[in-house]
Formats: C-alpha cells, structure tokens, sequence
C-alpha cells in the first residue's frame, strides 16, 4: 500500500454480523481520482482493486472504494458470511 498511496498510516477493520463480514481499509495517503462506474477501474490503471472487486463479486459481495486527490483512501468490502466461510 505504502508504494502506491505513499500513505504513512492504514487502518483495517473487520467486522461480523449474523449475515455478513465487513473488512474496511483506510490509509492516509495521497488518494486517486476514482473512474464514474467502478467496472473502469482497469481501465483507468488500478488493476489491484480491479482484482479486489471481482474477488469479490466470486463470493457475492460488493467492492466500494472511496477516495480524493490529497485525501487518502477507503475501501470497503461487504460479503455475505456464507461465502467467507467457505461454505
């Protein structure tokens, strides 16, 4: 994370409830302009959170990503607890 986002500080967070698991990354680095539809992430050269969101679309999750210029970055991971268990 510190190579891309030159981020000198990251937060994960990793909650359950009695349907889903949460994972939340925060950072502190330099943030990015995000495309209008997150299905051009690849287009727009971030291949790794293009990977993110179609790991997590294989479980039936969802990937959003939240992030601005100068600001730092979020991503949030919500997938249904079935699928993060394996089962």
């Amino acid at each position: 994370m510190r190579q891309h986002s030159q981020a000198t500080t990251a937060e994960i967070i990793v909650e359950f409830n009695s349907s889903e698991v949460k994972l939340t990354i925060n950072d502190n680095g330099r943030g990015f302009e995000l495309p209008k539809r997150m299905g051009d992430l690849a287009s727009y050269g971030k291949l790794g959170l293009a990977g993110m969101q179609e790991r997590a679309q294989l479980v039936g999750g969802v990937l959003m990503v939240y992030s601005e210029p100068g600001k730092g970055a979020a991503i949030v991971v919500e997938a249904p607890l079935e699928a993060a268990a394996g089962k």
